[in-house]
């Protein structure tokens, strides 16, 4: 498994976290990959220094361990390469072998095959409660796709946590591609 120099960086300043600082970035990533908390939660959550480096590298290597479906003993190997000590291989050994298969299933569900964003639309709306209280603000969201068109709605904080998703994807994407030599 070929890995970027500036994905490496950010695995050994993983590999120098203390034990419970560790595990807490491990398990985070797998949940942020897997859509169960937005990258902004888990940056609010960890008290570390290079944090912002740390997750992206962290979670480029275990989004292409998971797509090209490369075996534990292979992500060991790197992570002892990285001289990660022996409880730290094993303890993300044992995250990954919990937690890869949801996260191979969200990532089948994010192919290329499955529609690209074609159009994005949205609208604010004042939501109602039951009789004629108002709720508060929320956005109806429409993306029309090649494929089929998707719709939601979410709160202001809620559009924001998107937003800033995407621009730490767009971030990590850049990062990557610009580490690559990709033009």
């Amino acid at each position: 498994m070929e890995i970027p120099s500036v994905v490496l960086d950010g695995l050994c300043s993983l590999g120098e976290l203390d034990g419970a600082s560790f595990a807490h970035v491990v398990d985070g990533v797998y949940d942020t990959l897997s859509g169960k908390i937005t990258t902004q939660e888990l940056l609010k959550r960890l008290e570390i220094e290079e944090k912002e480096n740390i997750v992206d590298s962290l979670m480029l290597f275990i989004a292409e361990a998971c797509r090209r479906n490369v075996n534990p003993g292979t992500i060991g190997e790197v992570l002892q390469d990285l001289q990660f000590p022996p409880e730290r291989v094993s303890r993300f050994l044992a995250s990954h072998k919990v937690k890869h298969l949801t996260l191979k299933s969200v990532l089948a569900g994010t192919k290329p095959g499955n529609g690209s964003i074609v159009d994005v639309r949205w609208k604010l709306e004042f939501a109602r409660g039951d009789g004629a209280s108002a709720v508060g603000p929320r956005y109806s969201i429409h993306l029309t796709t090649d494929k089929e068109p998707l719709h939601f709605y979410c709160s202001p904080a809620q559009l924001d946590d998107l937003v800033s998703s995407l621009q730490s994807a767009t971030f990590s994407i850049d990062k990557f591609i610009s580490s690559q030599n990709i033009p």
